[in-house]
């Protein structure tokens, strides 16, 4: 991860000092430029001033007074430290007079590239160059531009040469802040690049340390990173995978638990009945039994037995299924009343071995959930079993259902055994029985089924027990609209 790091820090380092190295030449040469121009155009226009000056004395004979105004010039070149020389064009027929030049610049040596300026000039071009001077010693820049007549021909030209070293000292001066500022500018953008670099890598970092811990199986670990871009989306979706992992981490170790609960269960609970039943048909296979009366009753206490082990396997896997997540329900909407009336009927068969009487009332004849028949069917199946169970002979079984705050609730009745207070919350858990209940056959496990599927419709189940209002389990489930398209 360190190499990102150093790779963007470098990369966005590099961008940065070229990009200001670029603005500092671009900047220095632009400031040179306007410099060296603004003293080319200010010598050009003494120049051209003085070449039109000569030409106009010279179309009107001013020879006598030129004098005065040459002096004036050559002050003024002297108060500016500049040379402004008129000369004479050679080549020219006729030439520029005498009276009107103050130089002779048959009787110097000039510079090659200066002949070259002057030369340009009588051929009516205006030229200039600068270059270091060995006369002036300094830099200078010469500038020559023709003189003309009233036929205009070139006649002359004037030649200004000016030193470069004002220019020459604001341009070094100019440079050495422009170098100030790029040494500035690169130490800002060490800094800067070491911000951001670290600002942008350091999620990356944070990212591939959650990932680290996932993969090491703690999956509650968050990112904990909050940024409105690619890398907060990254991060939120790093966290969304976070709680999807714990969620199914969660369910695999809930599936693992009930299969470890249901092998325990089973063999559990199949130790006793297997005992019993091995002891009896050892019993009978040995002769030990030669009565036949005995040994039907040895038969029978057999297929009682086996037939307490085909419920127990039976809830089991039943229990077993709800409690499994991916365990699918068919949904649909349902009337209540006419799944408990449905259960109700089914029963009728060991409600009258006890001479009970069951009966199923409601408030609204349209007690509507969202729920899945049989496993709705199997709740009131179960609590009437229950109800039937441990009612006293002769006495009702009522079920009831009513519509509330946006609930169906549905109870159950019976008046039998009582379920002591302080045992009420335990009856949903798995193969309890009340202390009153012991000698009653069953696996223990019908209520806790129950409970199971109210739970997986969303509802509540509970129980009240006393002996005057009898023993009553009250489910509450969500009601569903009629309006079956909501």
């Amino acid at each position: 991860m360190k190499k990102i790091f150093w790779r963007v820090f470098v990369y966005f380092g590099v961008v940065i000092v070229v990009f200001i190295i670029l603005i500092g030449l671009m900047f220095t040469r632009f400031n040179r430029t306007n410099i060296v121009g603004a003293y080319k155009e200010q010598l050009g226009s003494l120049a051209t001033g003085v070449a039109a000056r000569t030409s106009q004395a010279m179309q009107n004979g001013e020879a006598d007074t030129f004098s005065d105004y040459l002096k004036a010039v050559e002050d003024f070149g002297d108060m500016q430290d500049i040379d402004i020389w008129i000369v004479s064009n050679p080549e020219s027929e006729p030439s520029l007079d005498m009276d009107y030049t103050n130089m002779d610049i048959t009787a110097v040596t000039v510079p090659e590239e200066t002949s070259r300026i002057l030369e340009s000039a009588y051929i009516g071009k205006k030229r200039n160059y600068s270059d270091y001077d060995d006369i002036y010693r300094t830099t200078m820049l010469h500038l020559a531009v023709p003189i003309r007549n009233g036929s205009g021909d070139v006649v002359g030209a004037v030649l200004v040469s000016g030193p470069m070293e004002m220019q020459e000292n604001t341009i070094v001066q100019y440079e050495k802040y422009m170098l100030v500022c790029v040494v500035v500018g690169f130490v800002m953008t060490i800094i800067l690049a070491l911000y951001f670099s670290r600002k942008l890598v350091r999620p990356i970092i944070r990212m591939k340390e959650t990932a680290l811990i996932l993969a090491a199986g703690r999956y509650n670990c968050k990112t904990g990173i909050k940024r409105k871009d690619e890398l907060g989306s990254l991060a939120e979706s790093m966290d969304i995978l976070s709680d999807k992992l714990a969620r199914a981490e969660e369910a695999r170790e809930n599936m693992e638990q009930n299969r470890r609960d249901f092998f325990a269960n089973v063999s559990h609970e199949l130790r006793t009945p297997i005992a019993v039943v091995k002891g009896y048909a050892d019993t009978l296979a040995d002769g030990y039994v030669k009565e036949p009366e005995k040994q039907a009753e040895y038969i029978g206490r057999i297929q009682r037995e086996c037939g307490s082990m085909e419920r127990l396997v039976s809830d089991l896997l039943i229990l077993s299924r709800m409690q499994n997540p991916d365990f699918q329900m068919n949904l649909e909407v349902l009337n209540v009343i006419a799944v408990a009336q449905d259960a109700m009927r089914s029963i009728r068969i060991l409600m009258a071995e006890k001479k009970l009487t069951g009966t199923v009332t409601y408030e609204d004849a349209c007690s509507l959930i969202k729920g899945d028949y049989d496993r709705i069917r199997q709740l009131f199946t179960i609590l009437l079993q229950n109800a039937v169970k441990y009612s006293d002979e002769e006495t009702p079984i009522r079920v009831h259902i009513a519509r509330k705050d946006g609930k169906i609730i549905s109870t159950v009745r019976d008046f039998g055994s009582v379920i002591p207070r302080d045992e009420w919350e335990n009856v949903f858990e798995k193969f309890y029985r009340a202390s009153n209940h012991e000698e009653k056959d069953g696996s223990g496990l019908g209520l806790v089924v129950a409970s199971h599927i109210v739970e997986r419709h969303g509802g509540t189940i509970s129980v009240y027990s006393d002996k005057t209002a009898g023993t009553c389990f009250t489910v509450e489930f969500p009601e569903a609209p009629e309006d079956l398209t909501k």
